[in-house]
């Protein structure tokens, strides 16, 4: 085996000692490998050692671990006409949702805006508490008759010092889209609850296409001047 990939390799598991392979960590993934360009065979190798290396650590933290598989996967993709791959999609029911949530949440820098009908996933909602501990700037727009439902979370957040906006209008705010430090958007079916992740068919695609994070953005600045 050649040093670049045995650095490669050793890349991909210090980046999961924390269950996150953050955006600093694909950077840093992604020059070596730019710096040593890869065989479709040393790809296959590393998604296997990739794939061990989260059978190892799965017992521990699923969700976040099956996140990470998914993300150690996107950056073991070959480049397409040039270009990365620039969204990704996720289906429930399963964690496959949950995790691509928990782990944009633990990536981001600063800025997480989330618009959604309703939060009850308790996971979720811990994730939320963790980052909004750590300094980073959350705001959340969700449904009024929603809030008031048994096991939502929104009052919750709110007592936490989040920023929360109901629509209190005699429709519902339905949309389910959160964006990212304004360079990732999470947008589909998708409600934020143990329903979606357990039963329901759902899905979520994350994508980082500049216009369309940008049209969302807006979507939600409209919608927060709108309400507040």
């Amino acid at each position: 085996m050649n040093s670049d990939l045995q650095k490669l390799e050793a890349a991909l598991q210090e980046s999961l000692e924390d269950f996150i392979f953050s955006r600093q960590e694909k950077r840093s993934f992604k020059s070596l490998m730019a710096h040593s360009p890869l065989n479709q065979a040393q790809r296959d190798w590393l998604l296997s050692r990739a794939r061990d290396f989260a059978m190892e650590k799965v017992s521990e933290k699923p969700d976040l671990v099956l996140g990470w598989f998914y993300e150690s996967a996107k950056a073991l993709k070959p480049k397409r006409g040039g270009q990365q791959e620039a969204s990704e999609a996720y289906f429930s029911p399963g964690t496959a949702c949950r995790s691509a949530i928990i782990h944009q949440l633990r990536a981001t820098r600063k800025n997480i805006d989330i618009c959604v009908f309703t939060i009850s996933d308790n996971i979720i909602r811990d994730e939320l508490a963790a980052q909004h501990k750590m300094g980073k700037r959350i705001r959340i727009i969700s449904d009024n008759d929603k809030s008031e439902d048994m096991g939502s979370d929104i009052e919750f957040l709110r007592r936490l010092g989040i920023p929360v906006i109901l629509d209190n209008t005699e429709v519902h705010m339905h949309h389910k889209f959160a964006l990212f430090d304004r360079e990732h958007l999470l947008s589909g079916s998708y409600n934020w609850t143990r329903s979606a992740a357990e039963r329901n068919y759902e899905n979520l695609v994350l994508s980082s296409e500049e216009e369309l994070v940008h049209s969302f953005q807006g979507e939600f600045e409209r919608l927060w001047e709108k309400l507040s």
